[in-house]
C-alpha cells in the first residue's frame, strides 16, 4: 500500500494549483483546507489529490506569511477577534498589554534621566526591583487591578503578578512589532484554547463503520450499552477484513469502547444526543457530560476525597463508666443526653487508580482538623489499626498524595486544608457542587457504606428526610464514635478491598488486586519527607530548648544530639517551633531559628512509646484524676502539717528571744519619711574669678579672659594659684542675685593696689589646702 504524505503546511502559506492561487488555512481529517485568493471559495483538498497536483508544472509553494497579512486571525486559529475567546484568556491579554505600557513608560523615564534617546531595556534591567516596582505600578493603573510583584504563597490566586524579566521582554518585543493597525491584545492574548493533539488516528472506512453502527444501533430509546455496540462494531469490522484480505489489505483494528463512544460526539451534539436517546422532554430537562476514562494509572496519582453526614448517636454508657456513677449522676446524664445526641461526619480518601481506601476519620463537625488528620492517616502506615481492630487484611501502606480532588465541602475547601496539600507538593483540584460526575468514585462510594454499613445500624435516620416515619433513630442511639469507626474501619480494611468491582477499569477485579499488580508493575507515588509531613500535617508547638530539650504538652519531652549541637553551635535564645504527628509521637521536627535544615528529636519517656498524643494525653488525664473526698482528705493533713510547722518555728524565736529581721507596714512608711525629709539638691554655680579651661586659648573674647600686654610681647613672672575658696567666707552671706556666697567687706572695699604678690613657693603637687571645687555636702541626715 502506497503511503501518501501529508505535509504541515504553516496556515497562510500560498499556493497555485492549476494556475489558481489559494492560502492553506489548516487542514482537517480529510485534507487541506484552502481558501481562493481571488474569489474567496473554501474547498477541501485530500491529501493524494494535492500530490498529484504538486506535480503538474506551474506549480509554485510560497512558504513565507506575509508580515501584516492577517497574522493575527492566524495566530488565535482562525479567530477573527480575541473577544471570541474565554473572559480568562481576554484578561490576560489586557493584563499582558498594561505591561508592555509600563515598561515602556519605565524606557521613557530611563531616557529622560540619562538624556540616551537611544536607551533599550534588556531581561537583566527590566528584572532589577526597581523596575519592576515601577512597571507593576504603572500596570496598575492601565490594568484597574493591583499587580503583585511576587506571586502569593498558599495555592493559585485570582490576582495577576509580575513576570520576570525575561518573560516580560518577550511580551514586550511582540508589542513593539506590532504595526499600528493591529489589536495588541490579539498579539498578546494566550492561546489556551489551540492546546493538545488533534490528528485523527482513525481511517476514514473504519469511522464510516462506527457511523453504520450507531445510526442502526446506537442512537434509540432502548439505549443500549457501549458495550453491545462494540460488539456490533466487531462483527462489522470482522466482516470488512475479510473482504481486506481477499483484495491483501491490511486488517482493520477495532477500535477501543472510548474510541466508539467519541464517534458519536463527531456525529450528534450533546443536545442531539439527549434526543435521539431520552426524548425531546427529557432532553430540555436534563444536560449532563460523563467520562469514562481510565483517570490514574499509578498508585497516589489521583485521589478523591468527600465528607458525608451519618447518622450516629454517641452515648456516654461505656462498660465500667456508667455503673460507677452515682443515682443523681446517671439521671442528669440522662437528661444531658438529650441535647448531645447528633449526627456525625464521615471523611474518606479514595485512590482512584485501585479503588482502595487510603484514609477514614469520623468527626463531630467537617473542619480543617478532621482532613488534616485524614492527610495525616493516607500519607503514614496504618498497621496500629489492623493490630487493634484485630483486622485479617492489609492496609494500603503510606503513599505521597499527587493530585488530590475534593468539592466545595467546609472541611475540604479552606485556607489550613488547602496550604497544607501545596506544603506536601500536591496538586488541589475542587470539583462542582453537586456533580457526582466530576466524582464518580468517591460518590459510588459513600452509596456503598450506606447501604452496607450505616443502613443496618441502631440509630440510622435514613438517606432522606421522612424516609423511616415509624422508627425513632434518637431513642435507638446507642452506638460510640469509637465503636462505629472500629466497624468503619474492619469493612474497609478486610471487606471492600475484598469484593469484585466493576467500575470503569477494574473489570470485576477486587481492589486488593489491582494495588498488588500496580505495585509491582507501575509502583506508587513515593511517600512525604518526615519533616515535611509534620511541619504542614501535623502540630506545632512554641517551646523553650533546654539541655534536657524540649518538653510539649506539658509533660512529654523530646531531645536528641544534634539539637543540643546546634543549640550550642548557633548561641540558641528563646522558643522554637516543635511539629509532631499526632499519631506517632516517636519522633518530632524542630525547627530552630537561622538554621536551615529541621533537626529531629526522639521521645524520651519510654512509658509513652507507640503511643499516640490523644492516648497520652487520657492516660495523664488519668493519672491526675481522684476522689474528691481523697483529695479534700490530703489537702487537710498539708496544711495541718504547714501549721504546726510554722507555730514551732514561731516558739522557738520566742523561746530564745531572737530579734526580729522584718518590719510591719508603718515601721517602713516612718523610716522612708526619715530617708527624704529635709533633703535637697543644691544649684551648682560658676566660681567667681575662674572661666573653662579651654576659653583660654579661644581667640574669640569670651567672659573671664583678658588680654595683657601687647601682642608682640612674652608674659614675664611667675603664675600664682590664688585659692578660691579661702577667698569665700564659709559662713558670709549669700549673693541675693546668684544664691552663692559673697566675699567679706575687707576683700571688696580695698581695691588692688597693683603691687604684684610674692610668687607661691608651696609646690604645686604638695598643696594641702582645697582643689578649688566645692565638696559634697556631708551628714545629709542633720539637713533639716
Amino acid at each position: 500500500m502506497t503511503v501518501v504524505p501529508r505535509y504541515n503546511f504553516l496556515p497562510g502559506t500560498e499556493l497555485t494549483l492549476l494556475e489558481r492561487p489559494v492560502v492553506i488555512s489548516g487542514q482537517d481529517a480529510h485534507g487541506y483546507k484552502m481558501v481562493g485568493r481571488d474569489d474567496g471559495v473554501t474547498t477541501v483538498l485530500p491529501f493524494a489529490k494535492l500530490v498529484e497536483q504538486l506535480k503538474l508544472p506551474g506549480t509554485t509553494i510560497d512558504t513565507a506569511i506575509p508580515e501584516n497579512g492577517a497574522r493575527l486571525k492566524q495566530r488565535l486559529g482562525g479567530y477573527t477577534s480575541s473577544a471570541a475567546l474565554s473572559e480568562e484568556q481576554r484578561e490576560l491579554g489586557r493584563f499582558h498589554v498594561a505591561v508592555c505600557q509600563g515598561m515602556l513608560a519605565y524606557r521613557a523615564k530611563i531616557r529622560a534621566e540619562r538624556g540616551d534617546p537611544g536607551f533599550q531595556l534588556s531581561d537583566r534591567i527590566a528584572g532589577r526591583p526597581e523596575a519592576r516596582r515601577f512597571i507593576a505600578t504603572v500596570a496598575s493603573e492601565v490594568f484597574g487591578k493591583k499587580v503583585l510583584i511576587n506571586p502569593p504563597r498558599g495555592g493559585r490566586s485570582k490576582g495577576m503578578y509580575l513576570y520576570q524579566g525575561r518573560t516580560l521582554m518577550k511580551y514586550f518585543r511582540v508589542f513593539e512589532s506590532l504595526a499600528p493597525d493591529e489589536s495588541p491584545i490579539d498579539a498578546l492574548v494566550s492561546l489556551d484554547h489551540l492546546k493538545g493533539n488533534r490528528t485523527d488516528k482513525i481511517g476514514l472506512q473504519l469511522r464510516e463503520l462506527m457511523t453504520e453502527v450507531w445510526e442502526k444501533f446506537g442512537i434509540d430509546y432502548k439505549k443500549p450499552a457501549i458495550s453491545n455496540l462494540h460488539k456490533r462494531l466487531e462483527t462489522r469490522v470482522w466482516e470488512e477484513n475479510k473482504k481486506r484480505l481477499r483484495n491483501d489489505l491490511p486488517k482493520l483494528i477495532v477500535p477501543s469502547h472510548r474510541t466508539l463512544r467519541e464517534h458519536l460526539d463527531l456525529l450528534l451534539t450533546p443536545t442531539e444526543q439527549l434526543i435521539g436517546t431520552e426524548g425531546l422532554s427529557q432532553a430540555r430537562n436534563k444536560r449532563g457530560r460523563g467520562s469514562t476514562d481510565l483517570r490514574a494509572l499509578i498508585i497516589g496519582e489521583l485521589v478523591e476525597i468527600d465528607e458525608c453526614k451519618i447518622s450516629l448517636i454517641a452515648s456516654a454508657k461505656l462498660a465500667g463508666f456508667w455503673e460507677r456513677m452515682s443515682d443523681g449522676e446517671k439521671e442528669a446524664l440522662e437528661n444531658l443526653e438529650k441535647y448531645i445526641k447528633s449526627r456525625f461526619w464521615i471523611l474518606v480518601m479514595i485512590d482512584v487508580a485501585t479503588r482502595m481506601p487510603l484514609a477514614w476519620v469520623i468527626s463531630e463537625t467537617p473542619n480543617a482538623e478532621a482532613t488534616l488528620a485524614l492527610f495525616r492517616m493516607a500519607t503514614r502506615d496504618k498497621s496500629r489499626e489492623k493490630r487493634l481492630y484485630g483486622c485479617s487484611g492489609e492496609p494500603a501502606a503510606a503513599v505521597g498524595l499527587m493530585h488530590v480532588k475534593n468539592d466545595n465541602g467546609p472541611g475540604l475547601r479552606n485556607s489550613t486544608a488547602v496550604g497544607a496539600l501545596m506544603g506536601i507538593g500536591s496538586i488541589n483540584t475542587v470539583t462542582r457542587t453537586y456533580s457526582s460526575t466530576d466524582r464518580s468514585v468517591m460518590e459510588r462510594l459513600f452509596g456503598t457504606l450506606e447501604m452496607d454499613i450505616f443502613k443496618l445500624l441502631p440509630g440510622y435516620t435514613g438517606g432522606r428526610p421522612g424516609e423511616l416515619p415509624g422508627y425513632d433513630a434518637k431513642a435507638n442511639g446507642v452506638l460510640t464514635v469509637e465503636q462505629l469507626h472500629e466497624i468503619v474501619t474492619r469493612y474497609l480494611v478486610d471487606e471492600y478491598p475484598s469484593t469484585r468491582h466493576y467500575g470503569v477499569g477494574m473489570g470485576g477485579r477486587r481492589p486488593s488486586d489491582v494495588y498488588e499488580a500496580i505495585n509491582e508493575t507501575r509502583g506508587q507515588i513515593p511517600p512525604i519527607d518526615p519533616h515535611d509531613r509534620r511541619i504542614h500535617l501535623g502540630w506545632e508547638q512554641e517551646v523553650t530548648p533546654t539541655d534536657e530539650g524540649v518538653r510539649l504538652f506539658q509533660g512529654i519531652w523530646f531531645n536528641s544530639n544534634e539539637l543540643q549541637t546546634k543549640r550550642d553551635e548557633y548561641r540558641i535564645k528563646g522558643k522554637v517551633k516543635v511539629f509532631v504527628d499526632p499519631d506517632n509521637m516517636n519522633s518530632a521536627t524542630v525547627v530552630l531559628p537561622k538554621v536551615k535544615e529541621p533537626v529531629e528529636v526522639h521521645l524520651q519517656m519510654t512509658a509513652f512509646a507507640d503511643m499516640t498524643l490523644p492516648e497520652i494525653l487520657r492516660l495523664m488525664a488519668e493519672q491526675r484524676r481522684e476522689d474528691p473526698e481523697s483529695a479534700a482528705f490530703h489537702e487537710d493533713r498539708v496544711m495541718r502539717t504547714r501549721k504546726q510547722r510554722y507555730d514551732q518555728i514561731a516558739a522557738i524565736g520566742v523561746e530564745h528571744n531572737l530579734s526580729r529581721s522584718y518590719s510591719t507596714i508603718a515601721e517602713c512608711k516612718a523610716m522612708a519619711k526619715a530617708v527624704f525629709s529635709g533633703a535637697r539638691v543644691i544649684p551648682s554655680q560658676p566660681i567667681p574669678a575662674t572661666t573653662r579651661p579651654e576659653a583660654i586659648t579661644d581667640l574669640q573674647p569670651s567672659e573671664g579672659v583678658y588680654r595683657i600686654g601687647d601682642d608682640e610681647e612674652p608674659i614675664d613672672g611667675t603664675a600664682e594659684m590664688n585659692d578660691p575658696v579661702g577667698m569665700l567666707g564659709e559662713t558670709g552671706p549669700k549673693d541675693p542675685a546668684t544664691g552663692s556666697l559673697a566675699t567679706s567687706e575687707t576683700n571688696d572695699s580695698q581695691p588692688n593696689s597693683g603691687h604684684p604678690s610674692p610668687p607661691n613657693t608651696r609646690s604645686p603637687g604638695k598643696q594641702s589646702g582645697p582643689t578649688g571645687a566645692l565638696s559634697r555636702p556631708k551628714n545629709l541626715k542633720g539637713l533639716e
